[in-house]
């Protein structure tokens, strides 16, 4: 019915022009998850000066929150975030996304979101960002890819019997392959990344044991003053 099939069309149109009236603080590419980790599909999230939309992979509005319906946004890592709005007598709407840029993304939820902001006590180096060894840094990064890379093969093509019909033959990739090329660039980074989280720890160790020797010799430096002092008395 075509009643049916033109209101998408217009309301993306409609979605689009009103983005532009609000002014988008920022859009970033993103995998979300609703309600379940079986529900994956690529999207964006796109933070506006009233509130957040969340869209799927071909820009259609998949869902709109505003700023006052937002109860809370959880920080799970640097690269993941889970944004709710609580309903009484009915499911909640909650979202989960991950995304390489989200760290261009949080300090302005944090502004925007600043009473509903809620970093996990599972992931301490939120907490402490700018003091934490690089190896606690790494370990956000390699969770996030880990995840982007569980849902690239989330619908990897299956076998499927002769004669069967096409559409089991071939199944539409979940992340393209442009959206593919990005996470091997991610991964080569998070090499660069570990290795020079391994020189930082080696240099570390180094110091360390450089401090550890200089208070041994400070330790048997003392031990030899009292031994003469208690001579002399």
């Amino acid at each position: 019915m075509p009643s049916d099939t033109k209101p998408s069309v217009g309301s993306s149109m409609a979605s689009s022009k009103a983005l532009g009236k609000e002014g988008i603080v920022i859009r970033v590419p993103a995998v979300i998850f609703q309600r379940t980790d079986s529900h994956v599909k690529p999207g964006s999230l796109t933070v506006l000066v009233s509130g957040l939309e969340i869209h799927d992979s071909s820009s259609s509005l998949i869902h709109r929150f505003e700023k006052q319906d937002v109860d809370d946004i959880k920080i799970h890592t640097h690269y993941e975030v889970s944004i709710r709005q609580r309903f009484t007598g009915k499911p909640d709407i909650a979202f989960r996304l991950i995304s390489a840029k989200m760290p261009e993304v949080i300090p302005i939820l944090e502004m925007q979101f600043s009473k509903k902001i809620e970093l996990l006590e599972d992931d301490l180096m939120l907490r402490s960002a700018r003091t934490s060894s690089p190896e606690e840094k790494d370990y956000s990064v390699w969770h996030a890819a880990s995840r982007l890379m569980d849902c690239a093969r989330l619908q990897e093509p299956s076998g499927s019997q002769e004669g069967g019909p096409l559409q089991l033959q071939m199944r539409e990739p979940l992340i393209s392959q442009g959206d593919t090329q990005e996470l091997r660039q991610i991964l080569r980074k998070l090499k660069g990344l570990a290795l020079d989280a391994q020189t930082e720890l080696e240099r570390q160790d180094e110091a360390l044991d450089g401090i550890a020797t200089a208070v041994d010799r400070t330790t048997i430096t003392i031990d030899k003053q009292n031994r003469r002092m208690k001579k002399l008395t």
